[in-house]
């Protein structure tokens, strides 16, 4: 059936066809009877024929076409609600992600937002403790008999003790921000670090002995004099000063730090041990935030800007390394990291480093 054919007109083409065949069967009919003189039969049953299946016809195919277009129509409907559901579902799953990245960018500013308020809250305290003192200190003496030269030299040096402590936070406060821009420069160069370490002890040693805590060097070999090292040379010592001070204020009086050396061949590693009253796990996570004391009151008392872990972390990382702590409540914390050892290099190279001293 061609495109433009309608079933009336399949109808008339196909009706004269049976309508022939049905004459001639019913001659051949008649003929088989002997009843040839009833031929008229013939004709009339061709007619019949033609009219019945010319309506029969056009019926079937009306009916037929019905169907298939209602079959395609619902074909059709099924697809475009398919369609709509998975273009609802593809919109609720992309409102659905939308509403998570803002709930994850809210909270993140929610956190920002809270460190920013904890940070400026105690670096006002901080700054506000040293500068109440030396107000304090400057009022008595403007009240006092300046005439006493026990009191006032007294009173000065109290002062100048707050001076420095503000000295040393905003120092702090430029290096780790120096680090954190990655404006801080960083020169890595061989470094004899057993000199190192005794300057890092020698800085800490009247602190130590004021707090009546030992503090000792423990080589791989007790004889031995140089082990290089690739680093940032005032950089480490300052790791190591900031890590040795840290354990001195919470070590226990009477008690020992212990810097370390281990050579382990293809790198050295340091550490700061103390015996003192250690780190909880809940602690343990936060040390390397600006100003968190684990013993808030007991630090500050004891000094320190907040910031030491901070810059310890920062510059170690810096080196391509990571700083490691172990800690248990009453017993005691452990600070280590590693570096290079340029020896075993040299060893392969057959060359010999001669370290820079650091004055």
């Amino acid at each position: 059936m061609s495109p433009d054919s309608t079933p009336r007109e399949l109808a008339k083409k196909t009706s004269p066809l049976l309508a022939a065949l049905a004459g001639v069967a019913t001659l051949l009919l008649l003929r088989a009877l002997g009843a040839m003189h009833l031929w008229a039969l013939a004709i009339l049953a061709a007619l019949l024929t033609e009219t019945a299946s010319t309506l029969i016809i056009e019926w079937s195919v009306e009916k037929f076409l019905q169907r298939r277009v209602k079959d395609l129509s619902d074909a059709i409907s099924e697809s475009n609600n398919d369609r709509e559901v998975r273009l609802e579902q593809q919109s609720l799953d992309d409102i659905l992600t939308w509403a998570n990245n803002q709930i994850a960018d809210i909270k993140s500013l929610k956190a920002k937002d809270s460190f920013r308020k904890e940070f400026i809250g105690n670096l006002a305290h901080e700054l506000k403790t040293p500068l109440f003192n030396i107000q304090g200190f400057i009022l008595t003496l403007i009240e006092s008999d300046l005439k006493d030269e026990e009191l006032v030299r007294r009173f000065l040096q109290k002062a100048d003790n707050n001076v420095s402590r503000m000295a040393e936070l905003i120092e702090d406060l430029d290096t780790i921000t120096k680090l954190e821009s990655d404006s801080l420069a960083l020169t890595l160069a061989p470094c004899n670090i057993i000199e190192t370490c005794k300057e890092a002890l020698e800085g800490v040693e009247s602190k130590a002995q004021k707090m009546d805590i030992e503090v000792q060097l423990e080589l791989p070999e007790s004889d031995m004099e140089s082990l290089h090292v690739l680093c940032g040379p005032m950089q480490i010592r300052q790791v190591l000063t900031n890590l040795l001070v840290n354990s001195i204020h919470y070590g226990k009086a009477g008690g020992r730090s212990i810097l370390r050396l281990e050579n382990l061949g293809e790198t050295v590693r340091l550490t700061v041990e103390d015996d003192g009253i250690g780190i909880s796990e809940e602690d343990l996570s936060r040390i390397y935030e600006r100003f968190y004391r684990v013993d808030k009151s007991r630090s500050r008392h004891a000094g320190g800007s907040g910031l030491g872990l901070a810059i310890v972390k920062h510059i170690i990382e810096a080196h391509g390394q990571t700083i490691r702590v172990q800690s248990q409540l009453g017993k005691g914390t452990a600070f280590s990291f590693d570096l290079v050892n340029l020896d075993v290099e040299a060893e392969k190279r057959n060359v010999q480093f001669d370290a820079p001293q650091i004055n």
